[in-house]
């Protein structure tokens, strides 16, 4: 006769399961293009208006046309 026992904290403690290669991959270049794009802004900050640094960067549908940009 065999007997089997389950413990919850064993079964708590096993691996979850891992993201693939690509998966990861990706995640990682759309980190580092994120920390590229927040650098760049950070560089040419000086060049954005004041009107839309005080509005909090809440750009919708509706704010967009009232930007102090020329189309």
């Amino acid at each position: 006769m065999t007997m089997m026992t389950y413990d919850a904290a064993h079964a708590a403690a096993t691996k979850a399961p891992r993201k693939g290669f690509w998966a990861r991959m990706f995640d990682r270049i759309v980190e580092a293009r994120t920390k590229q794009a927040m650098r760049e802004i950070e560089l040419y900050r000086h060049l954005v208006p004041r009107e839309l640094e005080q509005a909090g960067w809440k750009v919708s549908d509706r704010s967009e046309d009232s930007l102090p940009f020329v189309r």
